[in-house]
């Protein structure tokens, strides 16, 4: 028997010559665990964003105020100070016009942020990669190929400095161990002495790094 818990509810799968009572008795063994379960579904359910004037967004761990402003061009978004400004037509600009210039340019911050801040850390580690690619993964942060290529979540730079580090770390030291070996943790944590601090961090709040 498989017991499953998502935003939707709770579900059982059972084989299809089960009697229907134990089933039941298996449910009923684990309410207090489907409860639980499932008040942390509801606890982690993201607002959507309406991408409207003064909604908060985050950006390397801090927030910033988005502002509309009226343009005679196609939604283009900047960053001043503790604002992310959008200019458009704002009487044709629609939800998803503007959602898709926020996502680009997430997406051009993060490639800029996270390839530097690899490269950085390359050189305080001695760990290189072959390649860097910035994407966009479903549920993942990173991943590191067999070659040494490495691939990160655009949606990292959303994150504090600190857990982005760690996510760069923790790929870098899969070009050494390709595996999460006690061998592959001994080498994060000789960089990282605090990393299960930030991978704490990435396990609570990594469903709100959404736009």
């Amino acid at each position: 028997m498989a017991l499953k818990v998502n935003k939707d509810g709770a579900s059982i799968h059972i084989p299809s010559l089960l009697p229907l009572y134990f089933a039941e008795k298996f449910v009923h063994n684990k309410s207090s665990w489907i409860s639980n379960k499932l008040k942390q579904q509801a606890e982690h359910i993201t607002v959507e964003k309406q991408f409207t004037d003064g909604e908060v967004f985050m950006l390397l761990g801090k927030s910033y105020t988005f502002h509309l402003h009226e343009a005679p061009t196609k939604p283009t978004i900047t960053l001043n100070g503790d604002s992310i400004n959008c200019h458009a037509r704002l009487n044709k600009a629609t939800k998803i016009a503007i959602s898709a210039a926020m996502t680009t340019w997430y997406k051009q911050q993060a490639s800029h942020y996270l390839t530097a801040r690899t490269h950085a850390l390359s050189t305080e580690t001695k760990l290189s990669a072959k390649s860097i690619t910035v994407k966009t993964y479903r549920a993942r942060w990173g991943s590191c190929t067999i070659r040494g290529d490495i691939q990160f979540n655009w949606k990292l730079i959303l994150a504090p400095p600190e857990v982005i580090d760690y996510v760069i770390i923790h790929e870098l030291c899969h070009t050494k161990h390709h595996n999460h070996s006690k061998q592959f943790w001994q080498l994060v944590t000789h960089f990282r002495p605090d990393y299960s601090n930030n991978r704490h961090w990435l396990k609570i709040n990594g469903h709100s790094l959404e736009l």
